[in-house]
């Protein structure tokens, strides 16, 4: 990547998000400060020690982790605006609805300019998964898009994580899409080499009823029955107390199950090491709005990464697969003994190149020169 003739102070501020998140640190961070970029990260304290990255400084919010309904989250975008204020710097990316305020006061007392870095289609998350209760979920989902709208004037340019979201977010213009695809540096560290085998399967990632960890156990149970060498690991963030205590209760009934959740993000190496263990990964979303347009971030991962995967998603994820022969797709009603001799036979295609972060953030350093 070239170096940039001017170096930038660059300010990426989220809330929940660690300030080693994948995005943020490896993908965009790590993009921008091998350019030559003066980056600071923003955001929830990690779960871990971080290797120093030249150009670089990370600033958690706290020192210690607070919980999602707590003071301390409240006043996270008043300590991110005053980190930032600090900063002054010439560009802020906010990776989070919360911090749009933010964004407004610390555009009018340093004249940054700011990107929206929009991960999530947060309407949707909000009214249509179970993170909020029910009778909150329409009216919290309204006053973030009506925030989202009326900030609009604040935003100069929206990085969108997904395709789909030019179609689903039409105010948010202009626009560059920056999809969650690996980069190369993590693909040569933790791709697997040869398919080992054809029985360790593999759920990663966000462990909610929407993502699909329920869909992956019965997958993996009705493996198990017919051939007893299958194994599933279940590594990941769980936010919800309901879903991790039935989680553990699962793995406690089934001992071919391995659970390795956290109700905190767990470092991204640690998932990836999984990654290459593992002989197939699956990804099974229930059909649901809030990622009807999705291509989930570990699709790219286990592509870039060598790990076949087993999927039903949405037709735009299938075609992926099919076009890069990366996995087989669950066509319903399942044949599980069908399924089990595909999957011993399945032969990986070459690594393609298109699949990578790196090739894609030309747009964003363009837009910062």
């Amino acid at each position: 990547m070239p170096q940039v003739n001017k170096i930038r102070r660059i300010v990426i501020a989220s809330v929940l998000k660690p300030v080693d998140e994948t995005r943020m640190f490896e993908k965009i961070g790590g993009s921008l400060a091998h350019a030559g970029h003066d980056v600071h990260i923003i955001g929830f304290p990690t779960a871990k020690e971080i290797t120093a990255v030249s150009g670089i400084t990370l600033h958690p919010i706290t020192e210690e982790p607070f919980s999602r309904l707590s003071l301390t989250r409240f006043l996270a975008s008043f300590r991110a605006f005053f980190i930032a204020l600090k900063l002054k710097p010439k560009y802020l990316i906010i990776a989070t609805h919360e911090l749009l305020l933010m964004a407004f006061w610390c555009k009018m007392f340093t004249g940054c300019t700011v990107l929206y870095d929009m991960q999530e289609n947060y309407y949707r998350n909000i009214r249509f998964t179970e993170a909020f209760p029910a009778g909150l979920r329409f009216l919290l989902a309204c006053w973030v898009r009506l925030k989202e709208y009326l900030l609009r004037p604040v935003i100069a340019t929206y990085l969108l994580a997904e395709k789909g979201y030019e179609q689903e977010l039409r105010f948010a213009r202009p626009c560059i899409v920056l999809e969650n695809k690996i980069t190369h540096a993590v693909a040569e560290q933790f791709r697997k080499n040869e398919q080992t085998g054809y029985s360790r399967l593999l759920f990663s990632g966000t462990l909610a009823e929407t993502t699909g960890v329920f869909h992956a156990i019965e997958l993996a149970k009705e493996l198990h029955r017919l051939d007893v060498s299958f194994t599933l690991t279940i590594i990941g963030h769980c936010a919800s107390a309901i879903t991790f205590k039935k989680l553990q209760e699962l793995a406690q009934q089934d001992s071919f199950i391995r659970l390795l959740a956290s109700e905190r993000p767990l470092p991204h190496d640690a998932i990836l090491q999984e990654v290459n263990r593992a002989d197939f990964g699956i990804i099974w979303y229930p059909p649901n709005l809030s990622t009807a347009c999705s291509i989930p971030t570990k699709l790219y991962e286990y592509i870039g990464l060598n790990l076949p995967v087993l999927i039903s998603h949405n037709a735009e994820s299938h075609n992926l697969v099919e076009q890069h022969n990366a996995g087989i797709i669950l066509h319903q009603p399942i044949d599980y003994q069908e399924l089990i001799s595909n999957m011993k036979s399945f032969k990986l295609s070459e690594n393609n190149p298109e699949l990578y972060f790196d090739n894609d953030v030309s747009a964003l350093m363009g837009l910062l020169e």
